[in-house]
């Protein structure tokens, strides 16, 4: 059973707001979320659950974290926080599985403190910037439907990400997460990780997905290109938000590299 508890963390001092779910004996898994946040635990989520003990909190800015937003400065802001929560939980190192900006998060977590990840899995990963591969904007996309544009159909935004809440709440969430990554991204998403992603020595795997918008999988072969020994594999059927849209895919994808080192 997934628990959603809120955390103070050591020696940071900030709050986090974190699913868990699985058993603690299982091998860690730090779950770093898409541009849209976690809207409930869900159905990869719960796949993983199976194999390890899953770690999945909201960063600074999303969710029920919105308010923590000013207090993050930048990329080691955010280091930091995930650090000092695998700390409070007692895992020393986990695998980290990265979506969207997630993916971003994690690969400045292995750069800077490559001793907390056992295996690196970037998924869709933003942070990078090409010319020739801009992608979508993913902020500047009708106001009725921000969102829209980070699935394979748009339609599927309702279906995966809007279904089972309260519209407002839901709409006014998904504005606030948007806000979060914008932080990071906007005007060009060009964090600066390019300059730190020849630090990772962790086993690496990056995947694109076939129908997303934002990152061409031109770009998924940059990110592997830059890291020392990455592979790369491609997720059919999905968007940039594969969490929600092809949850066993990457559950799987996931459970092959981080436990047995092969890609699914």
């Amino acid at each position: 059973m997934a628990e959603l508890k809120t955390l103070d963390l050591r020696p940071g001092g900030q709050t986090a707001h974190v699913w868990q779910g699985g058993n603690a004996d299982s091998p860690a898994l730090l779950f770093l979320h898409p541009i849209t946040g976690i809207p409930r635990w869900g159905d990869a989520l719960e796949s993983l659950a199976n194999d390890f003990h899953v770690i999945a909190p909201y960063q600074p800015g999303w969710g029920p974290a919105k308010d923590d937003l000013p207090g993050v400065r930048d990329a080691l802001d955010l280091v930091l926080f995930n650090v000092d929560l695998l700390n409070t939980l007692g895992v020393g190192s986990a695998h980290v599985v990265g979506v969207s900006i997630g993916a971003w998060i994690g690969a400045e977590i292995a750069a800077i403190r490559p001793d907390a990840v056992q295996s690196l899995t970037l998924i869709n990963p933003l942070g990078l910037w090409s010319e020739n591969h801009p992608g979508e904007d993913p902020f500047a996309q009708h106001p009725g439907f921000p969102t829209a544009v980070l699935f394979s159909d748009p339609d599927k935004r309702n279906e995966l990400l809007m279904a089972e809440r309260d519209p407002m709440d839901a709409y006014v969430t998904e504005l606030l997460d948007l806000r979060a990554s914008a932080k990071f991204l906007w005007p060009i998403p060009d964090t600066g990780v390019g300059r730190r992603l020849v630090r990772i020595d962790t086993r690496t795997l990056i995947a694109t997905s076939e129908h997303d918008n934002l990152v061409a999988s031109e770009m998924g072969d940059i990110w592997r290109a830059a890291i020392p020994g990455a592979q790369s594999v491609e997720i059919a059927d999905s968007g940039h938000i594969a969490d929600l849209e092809a949850p066993e895919a990457l559950a799987e994808l996931v459970r092959s590299f981080a436990l047995e080192g092969v890609t699914a």
